[in-house]
């Protein structure tokens, strides 16, 4: 098959997130992925903290066998600077960013099978893509609640218009499915890891003899959380992870490392001795319980979490009230003591299992535009006992 993934993430990027392992995956398995960059135009310098890709723009390149990457970089895109004026007076023009769409971009995917969508300003372009690609499927992997997000409200009327034409809305949380009660196949599915990655033998990065506390990403990053989990574990080392995963003040127990390579945070996760999960309250953030990619990764290396009540699931996991000093020091000591030796880890799916699964489950649907596709080139025997399938499923 001929898989397009449209996301915000760049293909080569080291920040690796589900678009990278699925692509991966399907690749792997014999499907072509052209794997394209959104999201993005010379309005993106307007927002300090956007993300900066360099190029080429606006042209395909290979990547890896079977995976090319198309950075889009249209005159603009949808953007909010979060006011409400002037979202207004910018809606027209963002309306007109379907057709922006570049022939040489088009072409390139002329024999797409299926679209996967990620939120944000693919949904704007998921109508025209269905009508000058009928026979296309379209999978919605929808990664966040767009109420958490800061999205220009076209984007939210965008997922409303985009909504008939998927065959599949996978969401990350259980919780998640009621947001859609107008799909006609809205799908929970966890996200995946590399197990291969964390099941490797790796040498300890910390010194010996010496507590550790991880910290990976930055999504509603509370700093006050981890300024007090810091100042009253004094013993405790605190490693950050992430681009903007820092505090106001340095203190001596904690190392800002940044943004890095996936695969060179691997050990700091798998030798620490507990996860921090430092969610800052948002509207709808509930589903965070299931959606943390931090929070899978930390259980599949069987480490106690700290995590705010709202985003915790899992006897593991040792919750604390934000902005409560007193329920955060607890949670970091009890986390601390906590056997790691009884954490269930077997409910973690490989990203193998994830894409498989969710192809299967589009597959399953009736063809949005009537005509049907054939199975994917998917050829993962060792996956059905993961997916809970026999043999021949």
């Amino acid at each position: 098959m001929k898989i397009v993934m449209l996301t915000v993430h760049e293909a080569t990027s080291a920040r690796k997130v589900d678009f990278h392992f699925w692509a991966e995956v399907l690749a792997q398995a014999g499907n072509q992925v052209d794997f394209v960059t959104i999201g993005m135009s010379p309005l993106t310098r307007l927002k300090p903290q956007a993300r900066q890709f360099q190029g080429p723009f606006n042209t395909w390149t290979e990547v890896a066998p079977r995976v090319r990457k198309y950075l889009w970089r249209p005159l603009f895109h949808p953007l909010s600077l979060g006011k409400a004026a002037i979202d207004a007076l910018t809606k027209p023009l963002f309306a007109l960013y379907p057709s922006l769409l570049s022939h040489n971009l088009l072409d390139g995917i002329s024999d797409v099978d299926m679209f996967i969508v990620e939120n944000g300003a693919g949904l704007c372009l998921v109508p025209t893509l269905a009508r000058k690609f009928p026979r296309a499927r379209f999978i919605y992997s929808v990664c966040d609640r767009i109420a958490t997000l800061h999205y220009h409200p076209i984007i939210l009327e965008a997922e409303r218009a985009a909504m008939p034409f998927f065959d599949l809305v996978r969401v990350p949380a259980e919780v998640m499915v009621a947001d859609y009660p107008d799909a006609r196949n809205v799908q929970y599915i966890a996200h995946g890891l590399d197990k291969a990655l964390f099941d490797e033998a790796s040498v300890s990065p910390y010194p010996p003899n010496t507590c550790n506390v991880v910290s990976v990403g930055d999504m509603l990053f509370d700093a006050h959380a981890v300024t007090c989990m810091a100042q009253s574990s004094p013993a405790a080392t605190f490693h950050l992870f992430g681009r903007k995963a820092c505090l106001e003040t340095a203190l001596p127990n904690v190392v800002t490392h940044g943004e890095r390579p996936f695969a060179t945070i691997v050990p700091y996760i798998q030798h620490a001795d507990a996860g921090v999960a430092p969610y800052r309250p948002a509207p709808n953030a509930d589903y965070l319980s299931q959606s943390s990619m931090k929070m899978m990764q930390y259980t599949y290396s069987r480490l106690p979490i700290v995590a705010p009540a709202f985003a915790a699931n899992g006897d593991h996991v040792s919750v604390y009230t934000p902005g409560a000093a007193h329920t955060i020091a607890a949670a970091v000591d009890r986390a601390l003591q906590y056997d790691r030796t009884s954490i269930d880890n077997s409910d973690v799916l490989s990203w193998q299992g994830v894409t498989q699964k969710m192809l299967a489950l589009a597959m399953a649907s009736p063809a949005t535009s009537g005509v049907g596709l054939p199975a994917p080139a998917l050829s993962t025997p060792s996956l059905a006992p993961e997916l809970g399938m026999t043999a021949g499923a």
